[in-house]
C-alpha cells in the first residue's frame, strides 16, 4: 500500500497544517510577550543605572572644579608655598588645610580622601574617613605615576584607577605649583550602587570593570558571571543584551546585561539581571517556547491512538478481509466495529461474501451437473462405434463359413455387451476394464487367427483402481485397424499398468497422498508399422481435438472424457517405439472405488 496516498498519511498533513498556524502564532505570541518583558525591564533598569553614573559622574566633575580651586583660592595652600618647611606657622598652615579637608569630605559624599603632597619635601598631607595607613600608602606608591602623567602630553582620563591589593579606587591629581599637587580619592564600592536596580535577584548584580573586563569593585556577581559580561563590554551600545551561561551541571542560564561607559575613567558600569527571576511572574510564557513542539507530539499522538481505534483498524481489518476474498476464501466474516457507521459498511460486507459463497457454490453444482449430463453423452457416443465394427467382423466369419468361430465369436460378443450393460456408470474398476479388452481381443483373435496376439501386463493389486469405461478400447481398436496393415509376421498387442509416482506439495492425508502423489500409467503398445511422423506430430499436439466428427472420433472422445472428470490432471502421450510399432500411454490419477465414491 501506498503510504503518501494512505488515509492516515492525508489526516496527518491535514492535521498539522491546521495546528501548525496556531502553534506559530502561539509562539510569536509568547516571543513578543518575553520581549516586551525584556524591553521593559531593561528600559527601568537602564533608567536606574544611567541617573546613578550620571550622579557619580557629576560629584567627579564637582570635586575637579574644587582641586583646581585650592590653588586659586585656598590661601593656607597658597601660604604654605612661602612658608618654612617645618616652621611653626607651617605646621598651624598643614591643620587649617587638614580640617578644611576633613570639612570637604562630607560635602561630597562619595570622596573617600583628599590629599596635599609637598614634592619638594616629600611630605603628604591626607584627609580620610576610612583607613588611614591604607589609604597613605596607595596615594605614596601612586603619587610618582601621578606626577609623571601631569608632566606627559597625552590626553588620559580626568580620573585614574589605582589598586590597592583588596581595594580599589580612582584618584585625582592636580598641580597647585612647582611644589605642591593636590588630589582625591573615590573608593570603587562607593561609586557601585545594586540596590538600585529591579529583578535582580538572588544571582543578579552590579559590577565596575575596566576596559579589560577586571572588575574594579565589590559586587555578588560570581568570577564567572563577571568573567561572563566582561566577554561582551563590545555591544554595551546596544539597549541591552542577551547572554547565556553553563553551569556545571550542564544547565543554561541565561541573563538580560545592561552597561554604560564612564565619562570621567577608563572604566564601566555593568548590570546582570537573570532571565529566570525576572520573568517569574510570567512563567507560562517562561516555559511555552519549550513546551510547543512536545505539546504538539502529544497532540497529534493522542490524535492518531484516536482515530486508530475509531478509523483506522475497522479500515484495516476490511482491507484484510478484501484481500482474503480476493484469495478466494470466502468464509470471510468480520466483526462488527463500534460505529454505526463502519457497521453498517462491515455488515454489507459480511452479506456480500455470503451472498458470492452461495453463488458460487450454486455454479459449481451447475457445472458438475452439466459435465455430468456430458460425461454421460460421449460414453453412449462410442458404444454404436463399436457395435457397428463387431457385427462386421460376425458378417466377415459368416460369409466364410466358420461356424465354429461365429459361436465363440457370440459368445464374446454376449460377454462384451453384458459390460456393455454396467458401462453406464461414471467409473469401472481396471480389472473390468482389462476383461471387457479380453473379449475384443478375442474376437479379432478369431478374425485373424495365427496373426494377432495379445498380453495383459498388470502390475498386481491395480485391479481394484478406477478409471472411466471404455478408456482403453479405442486404441486397442486404432492399434489393430491402422498397425495391421500389410504385414507377414503376427502382430502383437501389449497392456500394461503401473503406479508411478510424481512430485507435488506435500499430502496432508493418506488419500491426498495417494491422489497427489501417485499416478496410474497403462500403456497400449503394438508391433505394427507406426504412427506416420504428420500424424504423430498432430497427435503429440492434442490436434485430434479438432475435428470430434472426423477420423479420431475415438481419441477425441477419450480425451475429452478424460478432461471432463479429471481437468489437467490426465495426460495422453502418443510415440513411436525404438523397435517399432506405436505406443499410446495414458496417466490417470490413481483412486480406487471408495475414494471416488466419496470424492
Amino acid at each position: 500500500m501506498n503510504f503518501i496516498r494512505s488515509l492516515r498519511f492525508k489526516f496527518i498533513i491535514g492535521l498539522t497544517l491546521i495546528m501548525l498556524p496556531l502553534f506559530l502564532l502561539l509562539y510569536y505570541n509568547n516571543v513578543y510577550a518575553i520581549r516586551v518583558v525584556r524591553d521593559k525591564v531593561s528600559l527601568t533598569n537602564m533608567n536606574h543605572l544611567a541617573k546613578s553614573v550620571e550622579q557619580n559622574e557629576r560629584v567627579l566633575q564637582e570635586t575637579n572644579r574644587y582641586l583646581y580651586s585650592l590653588g586659586e583660592r585656598d590661601p593656607d595652600i597658597i601660604s604654605l608655598f612661602f612658608l618654612k618647611y617645618g616652621s611653626g606657622d607651617y605646621i598651624i598652615t598643614k591643620q587649617r588645610i587638614m580640617n578644611k579637608f576633613m570639612t570637604d569630605i562630607g560635602f561630597y559624599n562619595l570622596i573617600d580622601s583628599f590629599f596635599l603632597y609637598d614634592a619638594v619635601n616629600d611630605d603628604l598631607l591626607l584627609a580620610t574617613s576610612g583607613s588611614y595607613d591604607v589609604k597613605m600608602s596607595l596615594v605614596r606608591e601612586s603619587m610618582p605615576v601621578q606626577m609623571m602623567q601631569l608632566d606627559d602630553e597625552i590626553q588620559r582620563p580626568e580620573w585614574s584607577i589605582v589598586r590597592g591589593g583588596g581595594w580599589n579606587a580612582l584618584v585625582k591629581t592636580v598641580r597647585i605649583n612647582q611644589q605642591f599637587y593636590a588630589g582625591a580619592l573615590v573608593d570603587m564600592n562607593a561609586l557601585n550602587h545594586p540596590e538600585q536596580f529591579t529583578e535582580s535577584g538572588e544571582r543578579g548584580g552590579a559590577v565596575i570593570v575596566d576596559s579589560n573586563g577586571e572588575a574594579l569593585s565589590g559586587s555578588a556577581l560570581s568570577s564567572a558571571q563577571i568573567k561572563l559580561a566582561s566577554a561582551h563590554l563590545s555591544g554595551l551600545e546596544n539597549p541591552y543584551q542577551v547572554i547565556s551561561e553553563v553551569t556545571s551541571k550542564g544547565d543554561e542560564r541565561q541573563y538580560l546585561m545592561l552597561g554604560l561607559p564612564s565619562a570621567m575613567s577608563d572604566m564601566n558600569y555593568i548590570v546582570l539581571l537573570p532571565e529566570e527571576d525576572m520573568l517569574r511572574n510570567l512563567p507560562f510564557f517562561q516555559q511555552i517556547i519549550r513546551l510547543l513542539p512536545i505539546g504538539a507530539a502529544v497532540i497529534l499522538i493522542t490524535a492518531l491512538v484516536f482515530l486508530r481505534q475509531l478509523l483506522f483498524r475497522p479500515m484495516n481489518t476490511l482491507i484484510k478481509g478484501m484481500r482474503r476474498v480476493s484469495r478466494g476464501e470466502l468464509d470471510v466474516r468480520l466483526d462488527p466495529p463500534t460505529s454505526s457507521e463502519l457497521e453498517f459498511v462491515t455488515h454489507s460486507f459480511n452479506q456480500m461474501t455470503s451472498q458470492i459463497q452461495h453463488l458460487k457454490i450454486d455454479v459449481y453444482e451447475e457445472q458438475l451437473r452439466t459435465r455430468e449430463a456430458e460425461f454421460k453423452q460421449l460414453q453412449m457416443q462410442i458404444n454404436p462405434h463399436f457395435y457397428l465394427n463387431s457385427l462386421n467382423i460376425i458378417h466377415s466369419l459368416a460369409s466364410l463359413q466358420k461356424h465354429e468361430l461365429v459361436q465363440q465369436m457370440a459368445g464374446h460378443l454376449a460377454d462384451y455387451f453384458r459390460f456393455s450393460l454396467r458401462a453406464g456408470k461414471r467409473v469401472i474398476r481396471l480389472d473390468e476394464e482389462l476383461e471387457h479388452i479380453r473379449h475384443y481381443l478375442e474376437i479379432q483373435k478369431l478374425r485373424f487367427p495365427s496373426k494377432l496376439d495379445f498380453s495383459l501386463d498388470v502390475d498386481e493389486g491395480l485391479g481394484h483402481y478406477v478409471l472411466p469405461p471404455l478408456t482403453l478400447q479405442p486404441f486397442v481398436e486404432n492399434a489393430i485397424i491402422h498397425g495391421f496393415r500389410r504385414r507377414t509376421e503376427p502382430f502383437v498387442i501389449r497392456i500394461s499398468a503401473n503406479l508411478t509416482k510424481t512430485l507435488s506439495s506435500p499430502p496432508h492425508t493418506e488419500v491426498e497422498d495417494r491422489q497427489q502423489n501417485t499416478t496410474l500409467r497403462i500403456s497400449v503398445e503394438d508391433n505394427g508399422v507406426g504412427f506416420e511422423q504428420d500424424m504423430l506430430a498432430r497427435l503429440q499436439q492434442g490436434k485430434y481435438a479438432e475435428d470430434p466428427s472426423g477420423q479420431h472420433i475415438g481419441i477425441w472422445n477419450v480425451a475429452h472424457r478424460l478432461l471432463v472428470k479429471y481437468d489437467e490432471s490426465a495426460k495422453l502421450e502418443f510415440q513411436n517405439l525404438n523397435a517399432g510399432g506405436a505406443a499410446v500411454i495414458l496417466y490417470l490419477p490413481a483412486q480406487m472405488e471408495e475414494e471416488e465414491g466419496g470424492a
